[in-house]
């Protein structure tokens, strides 16, 4: 019986990860396809003869085009998989920040860096800087205009969890509005959103299933109270033998 029941399971893990790459492959079709449509529709909002209205419907279609580049990109995440190597955690935070220094000035964003710890840790690059790039993102676009902040604050500590086992934490913690105490238990939930229908609902589940593929963990801690409001997401990375 137990050999059926590992057999069983072996099956059923083979079938996922099958399915895990059909996906895959599906989505970079689909991928494909859109590049085409935004091209088009780039094209279409350079038309001078377009009316008021016309316009206002190539940019909803531009909007809702971009949500979907989002949830193929965080689909595509989750099926890359990566060799661990040595890396810089200082460096693949600046990556994730340049990505959004447009978007950073037009909204003076200011983002205060502390790094405490700014060594080499061991992980998937991909991986990584797509979590940090999500945290980064949120914080970004639920950050009050001009006033808005970011503190990255890196720095050794042990883990909470997998007995006391040395790492590096890295906090995002922003002055946003703050997620309430109802969303705290599901904001890591796929399909989940506060951002009234402009997000995907994929962002930080994707981000929480990347961390844990790199034997970390992301914890959240938050407030929605006055002029202390805002939210520090904490993730946990181990520090593994090189």
């Amino acid at each position: 019986m137990r050999l059926e029941r590992r057999q069983a399971q072996t099956g059923n893990v083979n079938a996922l990860a099958e399915l895990g790459l059909f996906s895959a492959a599906i989505m970079h079709e689909i991928k494909n396809a859109l590049q085409g449509v935004a091209d088009a529709l780039f094209l279409l909002a350079g038309e001078r003869n377009l009316s008021p209205e016309g316009r206002e419907e190539v940019a909803l279609a531009r909007r809702e085009l971009s949500r979907a580049f989002e949830v193929s990109a965080q689909t595509l995440a989750l099926t890359r998989k990566e060799e661990p190597v040595p890396l810089s955690l200082v460096g693949l935070l600046e990556q994730a920040l340049g990505t959004y220094a447009g978007k950073s000035a037009y909204k003076h964003f200011r983002v205060e860096r502390q790094y405490e710890f700014a060594g080499n840790i061991r992980g998937s690059p991909g991986a990584l800087r797509q979590v940090f790039s999500n945290i980064i993102l949120n914080a970004l676009e639920s950050a009050p205009f001009e006033t808005g902040k970011l503190i990255i604050h890196t720095y050794e500590c042990r883990s909470s969890e997998s007995g006391k086992a040395p790492g590096v934490q890295i906090d995002f913690a922003d002055n946003g509005p703050g997620i309430p105490d109802q969303n705290k238990a599901k904001i890591f939930e796929p399909l989940f959103s506060t951002k009234n229908g402009k997000g995907s609902g994929l962002g930080l589940w994707v981000a929480h299933r990347l961390v844990l593929q790199q034997h970390g963990y992301i914890r959240l801690v938050s407030s929605s109270k006055g002029v202390n409001s805002g939210a520090c997401f904490s993730v946990f990375l181990p520090l593994l033998p090189n």
